[in-house]
């Protein structure tokens, strides 16, 4: 069986949680039995792509940087691996494609070779439930389109496979096949330096739906009473000038840090955190859940979308539009190191439901199905 899988994941994220998904599914696929993997990258920033270590994969000029270089690489990278990908479907050279996100240059070609059997995965629905945000609507869109064509599509969550059916009620209920994800730290950790002692974890992106300002509200009530504590930030983007704006009127500038890291730098600042906020309003799955839960880092989630499936019962919990509930959970952690022992055993115990090895078990498996139909 030849299984096609396209880059546009890895075009568009240096790393998180959609590149993140297929680099463990390409690390599988690569030499397992009886299938051959149809990939093309030309150039990569990704992380973990880049890690896989595939010939010919690379990065463009690595140590320099400059203007537009982001949008640069995207092209080069589109120029090359989309004309691949194309041909491979119009002259039936594969047998399955799965396309790693969002994106629709391949779905003529997929109407012209109805053979060729098409796995697409949703993420999840922010953009329909966030028409509003610029893009969302043409992203959406995009979406609609493919779910026409696909021939099986899979949810990360069941949260998820419930708001797709919700948006697109046209979708068999059939062709559906909820797979978790699960945890890619491994035990090794890299000391990052000038870390603050005491601090609470924000992980990923800031914007909008991810609800950094009522954290932020939130914190600021919570170091009254706890003033030695302060805030880590991680991610690929710095802070803005509107978030620095709110610092200040905050009067939080040296309570807040960011630091950029790789995953073993990452894994030594769940550890030292005193606890992980997930104050999202909305979440496909929630990865950062499952790393905490391996770090042995105490839990606060949003209790809305996907994160009480992914947490269970070893997390806290707080509704995301009330910065006051936010707090006390803060200080309930901050004042109970039973409870925060306690959450810590039952985050170890949860990881165990979620691996790699059976997502990938399940992702074969709907290939192998639709392969033999």
């Amino acid at each position: 069986m030849k299984v096609l899988i396209d880059d546009e994941a890895f075009i568009i994220q240096k790393y998180g949680g959609v590149s993140r998904i297929f680099s463990e599914i390409l690390s599988r696929l690569v030499n397992y039995k009886n299938t051959q993997l149809l990939f093309y990258n030309f150039y990569s920033e990704n992380e973990y792509l880049n890690a896989l270590g595939f010939n010919g994969i690379r990065p463009y000029l690595k140590n320099l940087q400059f203007p537009l270089k982001g949008k640069i690489i995207r092209f080069i990278s589109r120029f090359f691996s989309n004309p691949f990908i194309i041909k491979k479907i119009k002259t039936g050279n594969a047998d399955v494609f799965h396309s790693s996100f969002y994106s629709d240059y391949y779905l003529n070609s997929l109407k012209i070779n109805s053979k060729i059997k098409f796995v697409f995965t949703i993420h999840d629905l922010i953009h329909e439930l966030m028409p509003e945000v610029k893009g969302n609507a043409d992203l959406a869109a995009t979406k609609k389109n493919n779910l026409l064509r696909a021939d099986h599509i899979i949810a990360v969550s069941e949260s998820t496979k419930k708001d797709l059916l919700m948006f697109y009620p046209f979708v068999d209920n059939n062709k559906i096949t909820v797979i978790h994800l699960a945890n890619s730290l491994t035990n090794e950790s890299e000391k990052v330096i000038n870390l603050p002692e005491k601090y609470l974890l924000f992980v990923g992106e800031r914007r909008g739906y991810k609800n950094f300002n009522l954290f932020l509200e939130a914190f600021n009530a919570f170091s009254v009473i706890h003033p030695d504590y302060k805030v880590v930030c991680t991610g690929s983007m710095s802070f803005s000038s509107s978030e620095i704006k709110l610092f200040k009127k905050l009067n939080l500038q040296q309570k807040i840090f960011h630091f950029k890291c790789n995953d073993k730098q990452m894994r030594y600042i769940y550890e030292k955190s005193k606890m992980f906020v997930f104050p999202s309003l909305y979440e496909g799955f929630g990865l950062p859940v499952l790393e905490a839960f391996a770090c042995k880092t105490p839990v606060i989630l949003s209790n809305c979308s996907s994160l009480p499936e992914v947490g269970d019962t070893a997390a806290l919990y707080f509704n995301p539009k009330s910065e006051s509930e936010l707090t006390n959970k803060m200080l309930l952690l901050a004042n109970d190191q039973n409870l925060c022992n306690e959450l810590v055993e039952k985050g170890i115990n949860r990881l165990n439901d979620f691996s790699w090895d059976k997502h990938f078990e399940s992702t074969y498996s709907i290939y192998n199905s639709l392969f033999y139909e």
